[in-house]
């Protein structure tokens, strides 16, 4: 089964996606969401339980211009 998921927020090369976690992924939580960094769409470089953790790594890898 395959899980759904949105872009949530991109920078560069990377992105943040919401993934929703099928039943079978997490039978004692259903509708569980994990946010994963991911390059390009190609390759998940970690995943998270909450956005804001994911937005924290994506700002030590890529930190916006200015900063």
């Amino acid at each position: 089964m395959t899980a759904s998921q949105s872009v949530l927020a991109e920078r560069g090369l990377l992105r943040v996606v919401a993934r929703k976690q099928s039943t079978a992924n997490a039978p004692l939580n259903d509708g569980a969401v994990a946010y994963d960094v991911e390059i390009n769409g190609h390759e998940v470089l970690k995943t998270f339980v909450s956005f804001g953790e994911a937005i924290q790594f994506m700002d030590m890898v890529s930190p916006t211009e200015g900063s």
